[in-house]
């Protein structure tokens, strides 16, 4: 039997009526659906004693799930998508199942029952990384910081959350909350990072960029 490569194949679907979606689906990532995918990370993740990569990543396959995928991707391809290396997404990964967080089932990783139910069940606020944010350089805290300002300003309003608010939200210190802040104002993820202070008054105002999406055909 004559061997034929990847190319090949795909030409051959063609030749015989089906569509390419089942080559596509194994790098959907790279598609104008995957640079359109947003990652929704619900509270209960966000409060989570976990690092902020674990959230990223947990957060990624909740919203997988949440579409009615599960995460079939390799290492290398997760790490490209999300802008982390191949050993972090390794380290992540194992991290997260020891936690029982995730399963690894024959198809790729799912979240566990027990987290299941509890996004499943809650009221409080989420927060959405849109592609532009999570496929970026900054650090994970940053991130996660975005999605926090992003989820009431919406590139519109003005979010004054407190410092200690946001810390105890997120779980990450006030000073990383600074750095963070001026660091997605010099990268131009926020339009607007203005401090008020006086006699015994300090508060910071953000506004976040928006992101124009076009609709997908």
């Amino acid at each position: 039997m004559e061997k034929r490569n990847k190319q090949k194949f795909t030409e051959f679907l063609q030749q015989n009526g089906n569509i390419e979606s089942i080559i596509d689906n194994e790098n959907w990532e790279t598609t104008q659906r995957g640079k359109h995918f947003n990652i929704l990370i619900p509270s209960e993740i966000l409060e989570l004693k976990i690092t902020t990569n674990e959230k990223i990543v947990l957060g990624f396959i909740y919203s997988l799930n949440n579409i009615g995928h599960i995460t079939t991707m390799s290492n290398k391809r997760i790490a490209e998508y999300l802008c982390l290396s191949e050993n972090t997404i390794s380290t992540t990964l194992k991290s997260l199942q020891q936690l029982t967080f995730i399963e690894k089932q024959p198809k790729g990783y799912v979240l566990s029952e027990e987290v299941q139910q509890s996004v499943n069940s809650s009221k409080e606020r989420s927060i959405l990384l849109f592609f532009e944010v999570f496929h970026s350089k900054l650090p994970s805290g940053a991130k996660l910081l975005w999605g926090e300002y992003n989820s009431l300003s919406k590139g519109e309003k003005v979010y004054f959350g407190s410092r200690k608010y946001v810390s105890g939200r997120l779980r990450i210190s006030e000073s990383s909350i600074s750095n963070y802040t001026t660091l997605l104002y010099d990268n131009q993820f926020l339009i607007k990072n203005e401090l008020f202070s006086g006699y015994k008054f300090k508060k910071r105002s953000v506004v976040t960029k928006k992101f124009d999406r076009k609709p997908i055909d």
